[in-house]
């Protein structure tokens, strides 16, 4: 009886967490219902969902696990945090969220104790997360210092009289601390290290976590708009974090360190989209790429056998042009006739990431039958993320004022499909990347 007592308290731990965080999903609608703004209703239902949905599927994965009900304690917490963030209605229960949140986070990357790479690999996320973390502080405890008072709407509504500079300060403040939760570079090392947590982690963290970042810019809205250097760093930072997390991507052999690379640039994307001012495009990007990013880790252990000999990602050149080019074409002709806002680039090239990785999983190469499934995906998600960006419009309605003409996001489009093709055209041909990039790629968040 001695030894099966460890072993039933551990599956209590599992079934009280997930069926906890299940009763809070279908809880939501009160909260909608009670007057909560929808962008905090949007976060915390999509955290909850997909809490729920890795801790029933950790309950069979982890159960060998000796600390399992640590593990299901630190992803509870992981959870709580999160809400606390998305909920909260002033500067310190913001604060409170974000650093709890990244806390758990660093414990659950090295759950596996026992393994020197996990404690090294949570000893990064903790340096990571620390100084995001100070510059939130930073940032918050200005705001709150110039507006007096620590509720969130005052902060917001009294921002403007800040002088530039200070006001400067405060937004790039945020930008750095969204940077670091988003692992974008100089931060993504942190995230590609943590591949040495357990998948379900792994899971939550790139559907969940990583997301906090395009939410605190969201929530930030009317401070960040107001600060066009903040702005315009966040879409070159974005950009740059596109291309890395893409070359990683495509050079990675493990199906966790290619959807880890998909993971950087999708965060590069949504940056740029709060950049940008595009907000209902990038708060419908947060759920998209959570609910996607999910599943594709929680079945990351099938795609293992379904990739077989998998070399890297490649798509067809031809195909790849022509995707390219329609996808130029499509984007032009709905800015132009007024359906979008130049902030739909950041998202269609989110779309085409997404694509790009489906198609890592799926095994590289795509002929016959496989090709004509995955054109009948790609038509379905077109529709449900024009759907789904008709609903995020209507959840967030701020309009500010445009960063970028229409010229001159087309031209960011071309730039980047330009080299999204050349690059198939490269690993089809089987001509090598720089060596030294090469390598960097293939090493980034390396535990050295």
């Amino acid at each position: 009886m001695a030894l099966t007592s460890p072993r039933i308290t551990c599956s209590r731990a599992g079934r009280l967490v997930a069926g906890a965080l299940w009763i809070g999903f279908f809880a939501m609608p009160i909260a909608a219902f009670s007057g909560a703004d929808m962008l905090s209703v949007i976060v915390g239902a999509l955290t909850l969902f997909v809490g729920a949905i890795t801790a029933s599927f950790s309950r069979r994965y982890m159960r060998s696990d000796p600390v399992e009900a640590r593990f299901f304690g630190n992803l509870g917490l992981l959870v709580l945090a999160v809400l606390v963030l998305a909920f909260a209605g002033n500067v310190l229960l913001i604060a409170l969220g974000w650093c709890l949140s990244g806390w758990a986070l660093a414990r659950l990357v090295g759950h596996s104790s026992g393994l020197e790479d996990a404690s090294a690999a949570r000893r990064r996320t903790m340096r990571s997360f620390v100084l995001g973390d100070g510059a939130l502080l930073a940032a918050l405890g200005l705001l709150a210092w110039h507006a007096g008072s620590i509720d969130l709407a005052v902060v917001a509504d009294r921002a403007g009289s800040l002088s530039p500079f200070l006001l400067t300060l405060a937004a790039l403040g945020l930008l750095i601390a969204a940077a670091a939760r988003c692992a974008l570079p100089p931060f993504s090392g942190w995230l590609m290290s943590s591949m040495t947590a357990p998948t379900p982690v792994s899971a939550l963290m790139h559907a969940g976590l990583v997301n906090a970042g395009g939410f605190l810019l969201l929530r930030f809205a009317p401070v960040f708009e107001m600060a066009d250097i903040a702005r315009f760093a966040a879409v070159g930072t974005g950009l740059f974090a596109a291309f890395w997390g893409l070359g990683i991507m495509m050079v990675r052999p493990d199906i966790k360190g290619s959807i880890a690379g998909s993971t950087v640039a999708q965060m590069g994307f949504m940056i740029m989209s709060c950049g940008l001012g595009a907000y209902a495009a990038a708060l419908w990007h947060l759920v998209a790429h959570g609910l996607f990013k999910a599943w594709l880790f929680l079945g990351s252990g099938s795609a293992i056998g379904m990739a077989g000999n998998r070399r890297s990602v490649l798509v067809d050149p031809k195909l790849a042009t022509a995707t390219a080019a329609m996808l130029f074409a499509g984007v032009g002709a709905a800015i132009f006739s007024g359906l979008a806002s130049a902030g739909v680039v950041p998202l269609a090239l989110g779309l085409l990431t997404g694509l790009t990785t489906l198609a890592a999983v799926l095994g590289g190469d795509l002929r016959g039958r496989t090709r004509i499934g995955l054109g009948a995906i790609i038509a379905g998600l077109f529709a449900v993320n024009g759907l789904g960006l008709l609903f995020a419009a209507k959840a967030f309605s701020s309009q500010p004022p445009a960063l970028l003409g229409s010229w001159e996001a087309l031209a960011l489009l071309a730039v980047f499909l330009a080299t999204w093709t050349a690059q198939h055209g490269r690993l089809a041909a089987r001509r090598p990347l720089p060596p030294a990039l090469y390598a960097a790629l293939i090493n980034a968040g390396a535990l050295r």
